[in-house]
């Protein structure tokens, strides 16, 4: 069982980024939501965790202090444990390499925490979506030629 906001935050950072990448901006983030709150949590994952409060009115970028927030009673390395069975949505968010998960409970969110593999993942495994991250929006289109090189290069191995 997890039981800090540091155990969360390494075992998905860990798990989700590559030791190459040391930018701040592919950090995986949290955002949990509770039963009857407006506002929602967000978690930076990195090594070391940096917990927001969002409003939902709230413009993207701007963060509430949590002596105004839906959430004043808690401090920001308790409030997750302790409301753990108000939550209604953990969304992780896609960031770079990092695919969207929804989950609807601690309990889900919990045995997904469990599957990731605490020495992280490896590179191969992030290759394609980092490449097409890094061509996307070269011209002429260099996903179609990174595309037609692969399969060509797959179709030789076939033929040797």
């Amino acid at each position: 069982m997890y039981s800090t906001n540091e155990e969360i935050a390494r075992r998905v950072y860990r798990a989700l980024k590559t030791p190459s990448d040391n930018n701040r901006r592919t950090d995986p983030i949290l955002a949990f939501q509770f039963k009857g709150r407006e506002d929602h949590i967000i978690m930076r994952c990195n090594k070391q965790p940096e917990i927001s409060i969002k409003g939902r009115d709230q413009t993207a970028g701007e963060v509430k202090f949590f002596a105004y927030s839906d959430f004043s009673d808690f401090d920001e390395n308790n409030v997750l444990f302790s409301l753990r069975s108000d939550i209604s949505r953990i969304e992780l968010y896609r960031k770079g390499a990092v695919e969207q998960r929804v989950f609807k409970s601690w309990d889900e969110f919990s045995r997904w925490l469990d599957t990731l593999e605490e020495n992280g993942i490896q590179i191969s495994l992030k290759l394609p979506c980092l490449i097409y991250e890094a061509v996307k929006s070269q011209r002429p289109s260099m996903q179609n030629f990174i595309v037609e090189a692969v399969k060509e290069a797959l179709k030789k191995e076939k033929a040797s």
